[in-house]
């Protein structure tokens, strides 16, 4: 009640360590339950998009990695056991240490060597207003298609977590979880990778998700330009001239074709083809059917009706969740902890438009009762 004394501050960490990360995300999924009752979730149609958050930490206070597991080993040792639930795991999968694909990552990430002591998930990150790197998260939701813009799951990774890493994780959860099948996703150049088009293929959902294109970061004809011949698996080159297959590579993924050095070499336009002396060749994915079939859906209407969609659905929930919920900055440390803070935001969000649509649900059944 209005009279009552206000409950001591430490009660609400208290709360925290007693409910645990799953109690809180069962919040968020009871109003996102609330919100499907109420036929706000249409399940047609998942958006994506992340945002940086900062965290409550000094990126100058970072110290040798080394030093501060070795001072953290024997603490380890009587820490309670994780939570063994879906979204606890899901999260200790993207706590910052590297998801290798294919390719063995080439540089080291100054969290490698580094960490904050007092935010060891933080990760540094250019400050989404430019200047100097700050510590801090990336907020990622998934939005459902339809107008009212509900948020079906909202996962924070350390800064280090590209954007488009969660995104197979975050579609199967939200598919078994609210028994949905939505026909498409939809996500900015960030989410195009090749494992992102194929898993969501695979799982027959149309991959709406633009990628890079790399023809311009060279003097040289594009690989576009190089037409394939599937009967004679070779490509053939603008001047007419064969690319056999030559070799593949099984840990890269693809297919090398090369044309004959000596055919190169000869040729009087090699000099806008290709600089190497051993031949022009290109790289054909293991599942370049199935990035093409993507590609051919960025030449339809309702791809570029979700493009121009995406880009006022889910960055307006960023907006609004930083301008009047606080997510600038997360007060809390740790990616347990900053999980509650971002799940929580979430649920309020979700809340303020079920409240809305039971709202104009009232005003119309009392507007029906003055008109009678």
């Amino acid at each position: 009640d209005l009279d009552e004394p206000v409950p001591d501050h430490s009660s609400l960490s208290k709360i925290r360590e007693r409910f645990g990360l799953e109690v809180f995300q069962l919040f968020f999924e009871h109003i996102v339950e609330l919100c499907i009752e109420a036929g706000l979730v249409w399940g047609e149609e998942l958006y994506f998009d992340s945002t940086k958050v900062q965290a409550n930490a000094n990126v100058n206070g970072m110290i040798d990695r080394t030093e501060y597991e070795a001072q953290q080993h024997l603490a380890q040792l009587f820490e309670p056991l994780e939570d063994s639930s879906s979204f606890s795991k899901l999260v200790a999968k993207y706590k910052g240490e590297r998801i290798t694909g294919i390719r063995k990552p080439h540089y080291r990430r100054i969290t490698d060597d580094q960490v904050s002591p007092i935010d060891p998930d933080a990760a540094p990150m250019q400050s989404s207003g430019g200047g100097s790197a700050v510590l801090g998260y990336r907020d990622h939701y998934v939005v459902d298609g339809g107008k009212a813009h509900i948020i079906l799951s909202a996962l924070v990774t350390p800064a280090s977590i590209t954007d488009n890493t969660p995104l197979l994780d975050l579609v199967d959860r939200v598919c078994t979880r609210w028994r949905i099948e939505p026909k498409l996703a939809v996500g900015d150049t960030r989410y195009g990778t090749v494992p992102n088009i194929v898993g969501l293929e695979e799982r027959g959902i149309r991959a709406y998700l633009p990628t890079s294109d790399f023809s311009q970061r060279t003097k040289y004809y594009p690989a576009k330009l190089f037409q394939y011949d599937s009967e004679k698996d070779q490509y053939v080159c603008p001047q007419g001239q064969f690319l056999p297959l030559t070799s593949r590579r099984n840990t890269e993924q693809v297919i090398l074709y090369r044309a004959k050095a000596r055919v190169c070499n000869a040729c009087p336009l090699k000099i806008q083809c290709t600089g190497s002396k051993s031949g022009r060749h290109i790289f054909r994915s293991f599942f370049q059917e199935v990035l093409d079939k993507a590609e051919s859906y960025r030449q339809t209407e309702a791809y570029l009706k979700a493009m121009r969609k995406r880009s006022v659905w889910v960055e307006p929930l960023f907006g609004e969740a930083k301008e009047f919920h606080g997510l600038r900055r997360f007060r809390l440390r740790r990616l347990r902890k900053v999980n509650m803070e971002g799940v929580m935001v979430a649920a309020g969000q979700n809340l303020k438009r079920l409240i809305k649509h039971h709202l104009g649900m009232l005003f119309s059944f009392l507007k029906s009762l003055l008109h009678i």
